[in-house]
């Protein structure tokens, strides 16, 4: 065997044991020890995740209430203008009153009915059971795990595995976006950089907040914008 052919495979060993040790890599570590340590982080991470998803239902109805509340004050605060004479604003003409008070109110009634239908209230109280009846499976199992005279803890196991899958197939899942907000509270042990954590803020503000400052500021924004060109003009 020439020098050559010894340099080929020796090049093709190296390469071979890179591909092994990238693969290795993609295994999540729970994943790489006994199945208690892996119930145990699905559980805890479940837990958080469900935990936030409650968060940011309860966030969403919030905001919900508080949007119909602007909308509405906007829908009155425009018929007001021209009641009033002010002299620092711009009156609407009748074409343009009637226009915003139309819009304004369907937007109002659809907005209503679509955010109802979201049932955030529910939702937030229902996710916010699930990680308690999570967070009580989590605790046994830790006693499991923790505990030396523990009699059978593999059966323990068993059965905590099968309670947790009862809990699952009983709620409702949780979004992406849920399970990145829990990560924010662990930034080391999920080795998130600056940036990875600026971009799940980014992602969750899109997600949540986005559209309601959308509908809260959005009006008001224009308004000033036609003051401000009729001002000019």
């Amino acid at each position: 065997m020439n020098q050559l052919e010894k340099l080929r495979r020796y090049w093709k060993k190296i390469q071979r044991a890179k591909r092994i040790k990238k693969h290795n890599n993609k295994i999540p570590p729970y994943l790489k020890k006994d199945f208690g340590v892996e119930l145990n982080y699905k559980i805890w991470i479940t837990k958080g995740a469900r935990f936030s998803a409650s968060e940011r239902n309860r966030i969403c109805d919030s905001f919900s209430s508080q949007t119909v509340g602007y909308l509405s004050a906007y829908l009155i605060i425009v018929n007001l203008i021209t009641i009033y004479d002010i002299d620092f604003l711009f009156q609407l003409t009748s074409n343009q009153l009637g226009f915003t008070t139309t819009a304004l109110s369907i937007l109002i009634l659809i907005y209503s009915q679509f955010e109802n239908s979201k049932n955030h209230s529910i939702k937030s109280e229902k996710f916010h059971q699930c990680s308690l009846e999570i967070g009580e499976l989590y605790n046994e199992l830790r006693m499991v795990k923790t505990f030396t005279n523990v009699y059978n803890p593999e059966d323990k196991i068993r059965k905590i595995s099968e309670k947790y899958d009862v809990i699952l197939k009983k709620h409702q899942n949780h979004s992406p976006i849920d399970l990145s907000t829990f990560k924010l509270t662990k930034t080391k042990y999920f080795e998130l950089n600056w940036f990875d954590v600026n971009w799940i803020k980014i992602k969750k503000y899109l997600w949540i907040k986005l559209k309601y400052h959308l509908m809260i500021y959005g009006p008001i924004i224009l308004f000033f914008i036609y003051q401000i060109k009729k001002y000019y003009s």
